[in-house]
């Protein structure tokens, strides 16, 4: 009785892995080059985005990183910037397509109040310098994590969506309920077992491989002066680490 139910229990996982390399397979976008990401800090792309980079990444799409600040909050400024660049590189983004923005309206902080009108100049000029951009990807209005600086940077992409003609496609990060943000792996079981990850193009869901799951860790471990313990637990627990929901803007 105990063989047959390790051999049913290992089936079931086998066949939980297979549907799981089959989604991730599907789960590529049908986004444009080039794709501009737009965030506050440096370790966010690690933190939320890894599911979509390595999407990105594997079907060679260029990809650009436009932060708004340095995260100069406790004084280490200048070393999150040199890690963004690292992590840059491992997600695939060259450096001259990464820009850290130290801006004295733009600083680090819970209590710091971050203007759409300034967080849409920015991204204009960023935007001009490319030359290229037709996807933009941010926070969604909760900001993933709720911190003001995210939702400061889904209100400054929206002001510059709204005051610029059609043709750029805007994306979001969709915002999970408190319960599904810290399930770890089991954020890809709907996925896996019945739900598309495609809707269409400015709808679908990136799902991280099971060969590729050690990334966000390995991303993070690029912000070493911000890898303490409380974060490694985030990055293992988080949903974001495994799936992001993607949906327009």
């Amino acid at each position: 009785m105990h063989s047959i139910t390790v051999v049913c229990i290992s089936v079931v996982l086998a066949l939980l892995l297979l549907l799981w390399m089959k989604i991730s397979n599907l789960a590529g976008t049908s986004v444009r080059s080039d794709v501009l990401f737009v965030f506050a800090h440096p370790d966010d792309e690690a933190m939320f985005f890894t599911p979509l980079l390595h999407s990105l990444r594997t079907q060679r799409v260029t990809v650009h990183f436009l932060c708004l600040s340095n995260g100069n909050y406790a004084g280490m400024g200048k070393e999150r910037e040199k890690e963004l660049y690292a992590s840059g590189a491992f997600f695939g983004v060259q450096r001259r397509n990464i820009r850290v923005v130290d801006h004295a309206d733009l600083q680090d902080g819970m209590c710091n109040i971050w203007s759409p009108l300034l967080i849409r100049r920015e991204i204009e000029s960023y935007m001009q310098k490319a030359g290229n951009i037709s996807t933009i990807v941010t926070f969604d209005k909760y900001g993933v994590s709720g911190h003001p600086n995210h939702i400061a940077v889904h209100n400054g992409v929206r002001e510059l969506k709204e005051n610029m003609p059609p043709g750029i496609l805007h994306l979001q990060l969709r915002t999970r309920s408190l319960l599904w943000k810290y399930v770890g792996l089991l954020a890809v079981l709907p996925y896996a077992l019945w739900s598309s990850t495609c809707v269409s193009r400015a709808s679908f869901v990136a799902v991280i491989p099971p060969a590729s799951v050690w990334e966000s860790m390995a991303a993070m471990r690029k912000h070493a002066g911000q890898l303490v313990w409380f974060r490694y637990l985030f990055v293992i627990f988080s949903s974001y680490t495994y799936v992001n929901e993607i949906e327009e803007l």
